[in-house]
C-alpha cells in the first residue's frame, strides 16, 4: 500500500470512528442493562477464540462472529461493537502482526467492522429486530436475525474484495474461493452463536461455560490437528525437494534447486550457504538478496556471527526478531532483516556446511520450518558430496594427467556438440592441431623427463595465449588441438600465425637429466594445420582428419615451423 492509501486510511479512522460508535448510542436507546461481569466473560471468550482460529485445510474460520451475534441479540449494538472490535485485535494478535509496521491494516479493519455491525443492527431494527433476553413464552423473530446475518455477510465480503483490488491492488476473484469458505463459517458459527444466545438468557453465567469451553476445545483441537497435518505436508515437501536435489550431479545446479525450491515454500528475503570444509573461515557458496546490495560477505571463523555459532555448536538457531541477534551478528543485512534461522549441513557426523535463513518479517519461521530446514540441509550435504564427486571423477576422466589439459576424448565430445548445435548458431568454427617439431631430439638430447618438462610448459603457454578466445587439448603425444568456436578460415589462420610465433620465439627451461644435471634454456618450433566447419568437415573427425592432413602436408613436409590451411 503506498504511502498516500495509508494516510487516507488514518484520515478516515479519525473521522468516521468517533461516528460509529455515536451511531450505536443512538440506535441502543433501549439497551438491556449490562453484566460487566458476564459481558466481561464473554468478551474474554471472544478474545481467546480469536487468537486460536479453527483451520481447515488452507482456510481460517473465526468463532468470533457467533459470540458477537448473541451479545448483540442480548445486550445491543455498543456492546457487540466493544466486543468485537477487541475480538478484531486479538486476530492481529494471533496473526502476529507487526503493530508498527501494519497499523493501517489494523485501522482499517476496526473502522471495516465497526459499520458492518452498524449497518447490520439498522436492517435488523428495520425488520423490527429488539434486542434483549429471550424468554420462553415468547417466540423468536427469526427474519430480522436472518436479515442481519444476510446484510453482515454480504458487505464484508463486498467490502473486502474492494479493499483487496482497490486498496492493496491484489487481483482476486470476487466468486472465488474465499466466498465459499466464508458462506461455510457462517452456516457453522452463526447457529452456535444463536444457541449461546438462548442459553445465557435461560441459564445466565453458567452458559459461557457450557458453550465457550467446547469451542476453545474444539479450536485447540483443530490448530493441534493443522500443525501436525502442516509439519507432515512440510515433511512430504522436503522428501520431494530431496529427491530433486539428488537427480542432479552439478553443484551450481544443485544449489539453484535449493534455493529456489526454499524461497517457494518458506519466507526467505536474505540467505547464505556456507562451505565449512574450506578451513578456519566460512566459504560462501551461494548467496541470495531479495533486494541488491544487502547481503555482506565477510569471512566467519567459529563463535563469530550466527552461522559461526552454528559451526561451532552443531546445533541450529532460530531468532523470531532482530533485538535477539542483532548484538552477535551486527555486519549482516544492514538492519533490513529480523528473522533469522541457520542450520548444519551434517555428513558422516562431521559439519560440511551452513545455511542461514532471514527474513523481513518477525517470526518468520516457524517450527516446522526449522524442522523441513534441518532435514533438507542434509539432503543437500549429500548432494554436493556426491555432485563433487562425480564432477571430480569425470574431470578425470577428461583431463590429460600430465599437462592438465582436457585430452582428446572430451574434445572429440566437445566438438560433436558444436556440430549439433551448428544449425541453431548458424556461424562458422575453426581447429587448430599442432605437433612439436624434432620432438625426439628434445628427448634424446635431455631425457624423457625434460621433454614432459616442455610438455607442460607449452600446455600451460597454449592457454595463457589463448585464454577465453579457445579452448585447449592435449590430442596425444606431442600433439595439441584447439577450438575456436566463433571463428572463421582467416581468424583462424591469423590467431594460428600469432601462435606460432608465440611458441617459437620464447625459450623453454628444462633440466638436462641425461648429462650435466643443469638447467638449459631450449627452443622449439610446431608445425599447424587448420580447417574450418563446416565447408571443410562434414563431422567432427572429418574435420580433425583434414587439420591433420594440413599439418603433416602444408607445414611437417614443407620445412616445418609452419601454419597451413586445408584446402581439399
Amino acid at each position: 500500500m503506498t504511502a498516500r492509501k495509508k494516510l487516507y486510511v488514518v484520515v478516515a479512522w479519525i473521522l468516521f470512528f468517533p461516528l460509529a460508535f455515536w451511531a450505536a448510542f443512538q440506535l441502543d436507546a433501549n439497551q438491556t442493562p449490562l453484566n460487566f461481569v458476564d459481558l466481561a466473560l464473554i468478551t474474554f471468550l471472544a478474545f481467546i477464540v480469536s487468537l486460536f482460529p479453527l483451520r481447515v485445510l488452507d482456510t481460517t474460520i473465526s468463532l468470533m462472529q457467533g459470540i458477537t451475534l448473541a451479545v448483540f441479540l442480548y445486550y445491543g449494538l455498543v456492546a457487540e461493537l466493544v466486543v468485537t472490535l477487541l475480538a478484531v485485535i486479538a486476530t492481529f494478535i494471533g496473526m502476529k502482526t507487526n503493530w508498527i509496521k501494519e497499523y493501517y491494516r489494523v485501522f482499517l479493519n476496526i473502522l471495516m467492522f465497526a459499520w458492518l455491525s452498524i449497518i447490520s443492527a439498522c436492517v435488523f431494527y428495520f425488520l423490527g429486530g429488539e434486542t434483549g433476553p429471550y424468554h420462553q413464552n415468547e417466540s423468536i423473530h427469526l427474519l430480522p436475525i436472518i436479515g442481519f446475518i444476510i446484510v453482515n455477510f454480504s458487505l464484508n465480503h463486498i467490502t473486502l474484495y474492494y479493499i483487496r483490488t482497490k486498496v492493496y491492488g491484489h487481483n482476486c476473484s470476487f466468486l472465488g474461493r474465499d466466498l465459499w469458505w466464508d458462506l461455510l463459517s457462517e452456516t457453522l458459527v452463526l447457529p452456535v452463536g444463536l444457541m449461546l444466545f438462548l442459553l445465557y438468557s435461560q441459564m445466565d453465567r453458567p452458559a459461557i461455560f457450557y458453550v465457550g469451553l467446547p469451542f476453545l476445545t474444539l479450536s485447540i483441537i483443530i490448530n493441534l490437528y493443522h500443525s501436525s497435518k502442516q509439519i507432515n505436508d512440510s515433511l512430504q515437501k522436503a522428501s520431494e525437494i530431496g529427491q530433486q536435489l539428488s537427480e542432479h550431479l552439478k553443484v551450481n545446479d544443485i544449489l539453484d534447486i535449493f534455493i529456489e525450491k526454499l524461497i517457494a515454500f518458506m519466507p526467505v528475503d536474505f540467505a547464505f550457504i556456507y562451505d565449512a570444509d574450506a578451513g578456519e573461515h566460512l566459504e560462501i557458496i551461494r548467496k541470495y538478496e531479495s533486494e541488491d546490495g544487502i547481503l555482506t560477505s565477510v569471512p566467519i571463523k567459529k563463535q563469530e556471527a550466527i552461522s559461526g555459532r552454528v559451526w561451532s555448536t552443531g546445533k541450529s538457531i532460530c531468532y523470531h526478531k532482530a533485538k535477539a541477534w542483532m548484538k552477535i551478528s551486527q555486519l549482516f543485512f544492514q538492519g533490513k532483516a529480523e528473522s533469522v534461522v541457520s542450520v548444519p549441513m551434517i555428513r558422516n557426523q562431521r559439519i560440511v556446511g551452513i545455511i542461514t535463513f532471514a527474513s523481513k518479517e518477525k517470526r518468520a519461521y516457524q517450527k516446522h520450518h526449522l524442522i523441513i530446514l534441518e532435514i533438507l540441509a542434509n539432503y543437500l550435504a549429500v548432494a554436493i558430496d556426491n555432485a563433487r564427486n562425480y564432477e571430480s571423477t569425470k574431470l578425470k576422466s577428461e583431463q590429460c594427467s600430465l599437462t592438465g589439459l582436457y585430452n582428446s576424448r572430451f574434445f572429440e565430445d566437445l566438438l560433436t556438440s558444436m556440430y549439433d548445435r551448428r544449425e541453431y548458431f548458424k556461424k562458422p568454427f575453426s581447429v587448430i592441431l599442432l605437433d612439436i617439431d624434432h620432438f625426439k631430439s628434445v628427448n634424446d638430447s635431455y631425457g624423457h623427463q625434460s621433454g614432459n618438462e616442455v610438455l607442460i610448459l607449452l600446455a600451460k603457454r597454449l592457454e595463457e595465449f589463448m585464454g577465453d578466445k579457445g579452448i585447449v587439448a592435449r590430442y596425444g603425444g606431442e600433439e595439441f588441438i584447439i577450438l575456436l568456436p566463433e571463428a572463421d578460415e582467416i581468424e583462424c589462420y591469423d590467431i594460428a600465425e600469432q601462435l606460432r610465433f608465440f611458441i617459437s620465439d620464447n625459450a623453454f627451461e628444462v633440466n638436462n637429466d641425461l648429462t650435466d644435471k643443469l638447467r638449459h634454456h631450449i627452443y622449439i618450433t610446431a608445425s599447424i594445420g587448420i580447417a574450418t566447419a563446416p565447408h571443410q568437415g562434414e563431422d567432427p573427425l572429418t574435420l580433425i582428419r583434414n587439420a591433420d592432413r594440413a599439418m603433416y602436408t602444408g607445414a611437417k613436409q614443407q620445412g616445418r615451423n609452419k601454419v597451413a590451411a586445408y584446402t581439399g
